[in-house]
């Protein structure tokens, strides 16, 4: 990153001087959707991609309403503008207010565009098809972090970074789930680096630069409630850069994100304080959920506070994790070196990066699924990643020669890519060589899996090969029944008559048992000290963990 401040050339002039570098970063991108697409099929749905993960608990919710609002847009067409028809659709009992509808609208665009190539089929949904919103917001958030490096830095940070998106398998993983993490990822880091692009300059940004920015703001806080964590350290940078200046921006600026969030979202009109109240009350008024960590089972309330900061350690792999604290040490060093102490942009990318962890340190706050609920700050850590790999570069060249530093940050670089390789299309499941790697991860109790994207599609395929026709097969566990509903619509399934049904240790209906290893979940029957009451028929592993079985029970049991 040294250097950084001389190349913060304009967009047109670093476009017009080097054309050929944006088209390298479309490439990546283009490369990245179709990676992630040829890998999306939950359940045999679709004959132009391969299997991916299992079906994850939230996809049906989020698919079928991405199809409920996209279907309701076409029946009612230019009327939907009236209020009576948005009244109609948002406060029908079909709609589930439980997230804002931008994230779950691109799904069911994806859906319905994926479903007009395909073909009709017999069910109200088809997860599959969700899947192909996140694969194309994953591969824009590719471009822009690789575009966006290139402005600040140069074209060989740019290019590592946007790589690097594609090395972290978490990252990469929810790629491929029709869920609303890739989305909120995508607008997020969208809406803090247009702050970072055209706020970081000597004056305060105009009015005007202050509202543009604001609606991506808007549109970010449309996706998931983790956009409220965007305006806090913005507004300490901007106030650390300008003072009292900064405050007509930052209220320009927050004001139309909050217009762009309130006319987003229809249902919000018809009761704004009572339902603004209900949906940011909803995540405290839910029941709790259960986490595996370092052997213990915790309520998401009564987690350590370090659990998000274990979890983000042991989850980016180890090579791209000491890149990054390269370019965070750099980030330092140049802060200490400016005589002024003036905040920098890519301090603000990093503020925007640490905030989340820290508010996920403090006693009371829900923290769940791994880096599922922090998944945006991955994309910042990209940039980071970039940035220290050629401060690694220029180290190395001080040192030896050019040549030899390419060559070796290179082959660092692309030894990051074997999580993303190996543990395909488990990538929910990965951890880093800091614990050992998943094997490790698991012998210290960690969490495994924890939503169902280990009963893949090959797994299924197994199972529906080896059970006799019109067998009955228990599942394990069910975190909500419509998942069950949407796994029992696999086409497989239903034509060979099997039916699945939640497991019950104490009234067994079957000899037959399919789960997924989450184990604060498991039943007592299914946990791993009690194998000698089970035969495993089919599993999927890696590591050598079970990640997803379907298991026999001995009648003697």
């Amino acid at each position: 990153m040294t250097g950084m401040k001389q190349h913060k050339l304009t967009i047109d002039s670093e476009l017009k001087r080097r054309p050929a570098d944006v088209l390298w970063y479309l490439l990546l991108a283009g490369l990245s959707f179709l990676l992630v697409s040829s890998q999306l099929d939950c359940a045999d749905d679709l004959s132009c991609t391969g299997p991916g993960p299992g079906m994850t608990v939230d996809e049906p919710f989020n698919v079928g309403q991405g199809v409920f609002l996209v279907r309701a847009i076409r029946v009612y067409g230019l009327g939907i503008f009236a209020p009576e028809s948005l009244r109609e659709i948002f406060e029908h009992p079909n709609y589930l207010p439980d997230h804002p509808p931008l994230g779950r609208f691109l799904i069911g665009v994806a859906h319905e565009s994926v479903a007009a190539f395909a073909g009709e089929d017999s069910r109200p949904f088809i997860v599959t098809y969700g899947r192909y919103a996140s694969a194309v917001c994953f591969a824009c958030l590719v471009f822009l972090v690789g575009w966006f490096t290139f402005q600040r830095a140069d074209h060989q940070a740019a290019l590592i970074a946007a790589g690097s998106l594609l090395a972290l398998p978490r990252l990469f993983g929810h790629a491929h789930l029709a869920a609303l993490e890739t989305p909120t990822a995508l607008f997020y880091t969208l809406a803090v680096l247009a702050v970072v692009r055209f706020w970081d300059r000597e004056q305060a940004p105009s009015k005007k630069c202050a509202c543009l920015t604001g609606i991506l703001l808007g549109l970010a806080l449309l996706t998931k409630i983790q956009a409220v964590l965007i305006p806090i350290p913005v507004i300490v940078w901007a106030v650390w850069k300008w003072r009292q200046r900064a405050l007509l921006p930052l209220f320009c600026w927050g004001g139309v994100g909050v217009l762009v969030f309130f006319l987003g979202w229809p249902w919000l009109w018809f009761d704004p304080v009572g339902h603004l109240s209900e949906y940011l009350g909803r995540t405290t008024g839910r029941a709790a959920l259960y986490v595996e960590y370092f052997g213990t089972k915790y309520a998401d309330r009564d987690l350590p506070w370090h659990y998000a900061w274990v979890m983000l350690l042991t989850t980016v792999p180890l090579g791209l994790l000491v890149c990054s604290g390269f370019g965070v040490t750099q980030l330092w060093r140049d802060f200490k070196t400016d005589q002024q102490k003036r905040p920098s942009g890519e301090l603000l990318l990093f503020l925007s990066m640490l905030w989340p962890l820290m508010l996920f340190t403090l006693p009371g706050i829900t923290v769940y699924d791994g880096v599922r609920l922090f998944l945006m700050v991955f994309p910042l850590l990209a940039i980071f990643i970039g940035l220290g790999a050629t401060t690694l570069i220029d180290w190395l060249n001080s040192r030896f020669s050019q040549r030899f530093a390419i060559i070796a940050v290179t082959l660092l670089m692309l030894s990051q890519f074997t999580g993303s390789l190996f543990y395909a299309p488990c990538w929910l499941s990965y951890y880093s060589l800091l614990t050992g790697g998943l094997q490790g991860a698991n012998a210290i109790g960690m969490e495994a899996t924890y939503w169902g994207d280990s009963l893949t599609a090959d797994l299924l395929a197994e199972v529906v090969q080896e059970v006799p026709d019109n067998s009955i097969i228990q599942i394990a566990p069910i975190l909500h029944p419509a998942w069950l509903q949407m796994l029992q619509e696999t086409p497989e399934i239903k034509r060979k008559g099997i039916q699945l049904v939640p497991f019950e240790s104490e009234r067994p209906v079957s000899q037959y048992v399919m789960y997924f290893q989450r184990n604060p979940y498991l039943p007592e029957l299914l946990q791993p000290q009690n194998s000698d009451r089970w035969t495993v028929v089919k599993e999927i592993t890696r590591q050598q963990v079970a990640l997803g079985r379907l298991v026999s029970l001995k009648a003697s049991r």
